[in-house]
């Protein structure tokens, strides 16, 4: 907790991406972000890491350029939004850490849907599981698409 860090895909296609929060909505996608991106990318890639808010011994991701705003999931895809003390709202941002489904880095399942992992699709980060009636529960690429590199921050 109080770590600054950047949350790299791991999967073949995307490993220049990263989660960050898009500054047109609340919505969290991966997109690639680089040394020459702009201040304000950079900086939408960075999280600082907190203890779970709903469970001590996981986390939460409270972003770096935008203080009190967490990751947290709504109807399965993930927000940037304003932390409320709600239980609920504590709960769909805390992520417990485990070994990467592919070997690489972390699998982040959620505390409250705990059959569901912080995954990437069609380039928007949801909480899936590993086959479901959800398009981003598919199975293909499930092991990449939710296993997570923590990196240096870019901010």
């Amino acid at each position: 907790p109080g770590s600054r860090i950047s949350i790299r895909a791991t999967t073949p296609c995307c490993t220049g991406d990263y989660v960050k929060h898009d500054d047109s909505d609340s919505d969290v996608v991966i997109a690639g972000v680089s040394s020459s991106s702009s201040s304000t990318d950079r900086g939408d890639a960075t999280w600082i890491v907190r203890s779970g808010l709903s469970n001590s011994s996981c986390v939460s991701f409270e972003s770096a350029n935008e203080p009190g705003q967490y990751l947290r999931h709504q109807n399965f895809q993930l927000h940037l939004a304003s932390g409320d003390g709600s239980s609920t709202f504590n709960q769909d941002a805390t992520f417990c850490p485990q070994s990467g489904h592919n070997g690489q880095g972390y699998s982040f399942q959620s505390a409250n849907y705990t059959s569901k992992y912080l995954r990437h699709y069609s380039y928007t980060v949801y909480i899936a599981s590993n086959g479901g009636s959800n398009s981003w529960d598919s199975s293909t690429s499930w092991s990449d698409d939710t296993s997570w590199a923590i990196t240096t921050p870019w901010a």
